[in-house]
């Protein structure tokens, strides 16, 4: 990939994880603090496609690429990912639940699981 092939891969990303990781907490309120899946998920996505779009030779790149094969393996990848996921998650919330009781919640995790604080003034002396 040319560095400005590399240079609007990484601005389209950069635009995609803010308008996803806001739309994810605003409008959609997952919880996803740390933007997991709008950086690895959505950008990373973007970021094989790309490769195959800005790797050929005629946009600057190496070549050797094919925006197809790059299209087909990033679809196995995300299909691959999310059935996975399903798996696990589905089994883990089955077998032993993944929610935290509402007053671990209020809490948060930090607190109530990890013993810890994001700010000095709930430092606790577990």
């Amino acid at each position: 990939m040319h560095p400005i092939g590399a240079l609007a891969t990484g601005t389209v990303a950069g635009g995609m994880f803010v308008w996803m990781f806001t739309t994810t907490q605003n409008k959609w309120k997952i919880d996803d603090v740390l933007g997991v899946w709008p950086l690895h998920g959505l950008c990373g996505a973007w970021g094989g496609i790309a490769a195959g779009i800005f790797g050929s030779q005629t946009l600057g790149g190496m070549g050797g690429v094919s925006v197809w094969a790059q299209l087909i393996g990033t679809s196995l990848g995300i299909t691959v990912a999310l059935s996975g996921g399903t798996v696990i998650y589905g089994a883990l919330k089955y077998s032993i639940g993944i929610r935290l009781a509402p007053e671990q919640e209020f809490e948060g995790a930090d607190l109530s699981i990890h013993k810890v604080s994001a700010s000095p003034e709930y430092e606790t002396s577990w």
